[in-house]
């Protein structure tokens, strides 16, 4: 309140050399703005104030009056008093060449936010002007009317509703090589379809146009940007194929008939016969009979291109599953289910659209429902089509605006509705008891640790790949992977269990710490004797609160993680590398490793520093902890790389942090989570 600000975290590069970046002077501040290594603030006379790197003098404002700063990767945008812009810092990017994020351009602006290598601001009208690295279409703004909106892995094309064609960012290959997937040629086109690396559109007069790569990722010609000559009526781009509906209901199909190990799998070996649409996938194809039935060609090692029976109206075919509307409105899937992308909600669809690994349908009265791989929930508001893709999903809306959401989420990120007593999170899952003892959990299910028993329970513990719960009887009943034995729990009676890694460990009636599962190395597993009356499982280490408060660990110790102060404690929580504690006056004391190890390289991100003031719960996830407050507010502290320590406003009663989101359990006994994972292309093995 008396504009002194207070930071915490990295003080330090990656190199561990101090900077000095969460050290910030004294002095009056309106307002803060955190960068990649530096901070700067706006000083209650107007002048700006920066502290942490200084390489590209990011960190050295000019004079003058601001209205407000945004501190970016390299460089700093300042707005001033009259709505002009003065950036200072880097211009070019990490191999030398002027990007020109620190070259606003002139006029008058109300707003600015600076990103790593480039910079946007909010005109006066509303319009948005962005400036600076523009390598994957981050500074590259919408605007106009569009009829529809295809997406890829990194590039999204758009039709406007004159017929020309505009798409948006990346433009190559992963290995930086030119391609031009997103550059369409000019012309009139009727409708447009992505691929991982082309693009195809159709042309007014029913010919196909394709742009971008026309190679395999191995490097070999594979033919999926070189259509054939005849005319279509629709087309659709796979990965590295592409399929269109001709004339006379014929479809053609062109590009790669291989799989990535070069095994003749068939996507571009149509059958014959007469179609009314055609979808293109990752490696298979399906198309709508005229009699309403599918037909699916290509690689079946999901069952994505084993369609079941009935009568269907359209048919979208993703990365490893497929799912169509049928003709009562209903969305029926089929193929990998991972995820929950073949587990469609109910209601009456118009359209559907399947990606890598989710699905999202267009409802019937214009709203967006999505459901798989935990991606974002969409917007709100009405749309008239969509599309999905690995990493984002973009709908066109009933102005013609376009509207898209990314970010992957954490399959434990996505609660469903209800009210939940309480709540844990594990590495990509997330399970809740409900008020009448039952258990529901949502995310990854691969290993059966989304997919809980019957029965009533009073407490529940998720893991890495498995959850173990305390039943109203005292028994503990597992789920989920038991590679290391974690998910079979001795007989008798336990009053409350946590689930680690690869072990457990459950408080016995006689207040005994019991624990299975694990391996030998680590002394996880193998408790002291005594009373404890609560046990906290990490992923190397586990953790007891005792009877008399004290707290004591066991297992691996390399970061201090297993070495805990003495004094009493109300509540401890293991993490991989650090613990902490919730001491019997509220406040929060961390232990072990400060760091986050990437690559080999560590660099500080806090985890073992926690805020001042009095908490009511904690919980210590893999790089960071979030606790409840007083007033139940959560703070949370640590790594920021994934959004898992910035929690929602709202009054919360627990908290469970995982490894990449976190999930708080509100007053209301809603379940709201936050934080981005990281879903690889392949999916996780």
């Amino acid at each position: 309140m008396d504009g002194s600000v207070e930071c915490w975290g990295a003080n330090e590069d990656y190199g561990g050399n101090s900077l000095g970046q969460s050290s910030p002077p004294s002095g009056a501040f309106t307002s803060i703005s955190a960068g990649r290594l530096h901070t700067c603030g706006l000083k209650t006379d107007g002048s700006v104030e920066c502290w942490g790197a200084n390489e590209d003098s990011q960190s050295t404002p000019p004079k003058g009056s601001f209205a407000s700063v945004s501190a970016g990767g390299t460089h700093t945008c300042g707005m001033k008093m009259d709505g002009s812009v003065e950036c200072w810092g880097s211009n070019i990017d990490h191999w030398g060449n002027f990007t020109g994020q620190s070259t606003p351009p002139e006029g008058v602006f109300v707003s600015l936010s600076a990103g790593y290598k480039h910079a946007c601001g909010v005109r006066t009208g509303g319009a948005v002007e962005c400036w600076g690295n523009d390598n994957n279409g981050q500074a590259t703004v919408l605007s106009g009317s569009f009829a529809s909106i295809d997406t890829s892995i990194f590039h999204t094309c758009g039709l406007k509703t004159d017929g020309s064609v505009v798409c948006w960012g990346d433009n190559g290959d992963t290995d930086g090589n030119y391609d031009g997937q997103a550059d369409p040629p000019m012309g009139t086109f009727t409708s447009v379809s992505t691929g991982a690396q082309h693009t195809c559109g159709l042309k007014m007069d029913g010919s196909v146009e394709c742009w971008g790569s026309n190679e395999y990722p191995q490097g070999h010609y594979s033919g999926q940007a070189d259509p054939p000559d005849g005319l279509f009526t629709s087309i659709s781009a796979g990965n590295w194929h592409t399929c269109g509906l001709k004339m006379d209901g014929s479809v053609g199909c062109w590009g790669s008939n291989e799989n990535y190990e070069g095994n003749l799998i068939g996507q571009s070996s149509p059958p014959s016969g007469h179609f009314t649409s055609v979808s293109a996938g990752g490696f298979h194809t399906c198309g709508l009979r005229t009699d309403g039935s599918i037909e699916c060609w290509g690689s079946n090692l999901f069952s994505m291109s084993t369609p079941p029976g009935g009568t269907f109206v359209s048919v979208s075919a993703g990365s490893n599953h497929s799912c169509g509307v049928k003709t009562d409105g209903s969305v029926e899937c089929w193929g990998d289910s991972n995820y929950g992308e073949t587990n469609p909600p109910s209601g009456l669809f118009a359209s559907v659209s399947a990606g890598s690994f989710h699905t999202c349908g267009l409802k019937t009265d214009g709203s967006v429902e999505c459901w798989g791989a935990g991606r974002y929930r969409p917007p709100s508001g009405s749309f008239t089509s969509i599309s999905a893709e690995s990493r984002h999903t973009c709908g066109v809306k009933m102005d013609g605006s376009v509207e898209c959401w990314d970010t992957i989420a954490p399959n434990g990120a996505m609660p469903p509705a209800g009210t939940f007593a309480s709540i844990s999170s594990g590495l990509d899952h997330t399970c809740g008891v409900k008020p009448d003892g039952t258990v529901e959990c949502w995310g990854r299910a691969r290993e059966g640790q989304a997919s809980p028993p019957s029965g009533a329970f009073t407490s529940i513990s998720a893991g890495r790949l498995h959850t173990c719960g305390v039943k109203t009887d005292g028994l503990i009943e597992c789920w989920g992977s038991d590679e290391h034995g974690q998910a079979a729990p001795p007989s008798g009676a336990f009053t409350s269990v946590s689930a680690g890694s690869n072990h457990t460990c459950g408080v016995r009636t006689n207040d005994a710490v019991e624990c299975w599962g694990g391996e030998d190395w680590s002394g996880k597993t193998t408790p002291p004797d005594g009373a404890f009356a609560a046990v906290s499982a990490g992923t190397y280490h586990t953790c007891g609160l005792r009877t008399d408060g004290a707290v004591e660990c066991w297992g691996w110790d390399e970061h201090g993680q297993a070495a805990p102060p003495s004094g009493a404690f109300a509540a401890v929580s293991a993490g991989t590398y650090h613990t902490c504690g919730l001491r019997t006056d509220g406040a929060v004391e961390c232990w072990g490793s400060n760091k986050r190890t990437v690559h080999h390289s560590m660099s500080i991100v806090g985890l073992s520093t926690p805020p001042d003031g009095v908490f009511t719960s904690i919980s210590a996830g893999e790089y960071h902890t979030c606790g409840v407050k007083t007033d139940g507010s959560v703070e949370c502290w640590g790594d920021h790389t994934r959004g898992q320590p910035t929690p929602p406003p709202g009054t919360f009663v627990s908290v469970s942090a995982s490894e990449s989101y976190t999930c708080g359990l509100k007053m209301d006994g809603s379940v709201e989570c936050w934080g981005s994972g990281y879903v690889p292309l392949g999916g996780f093995p």
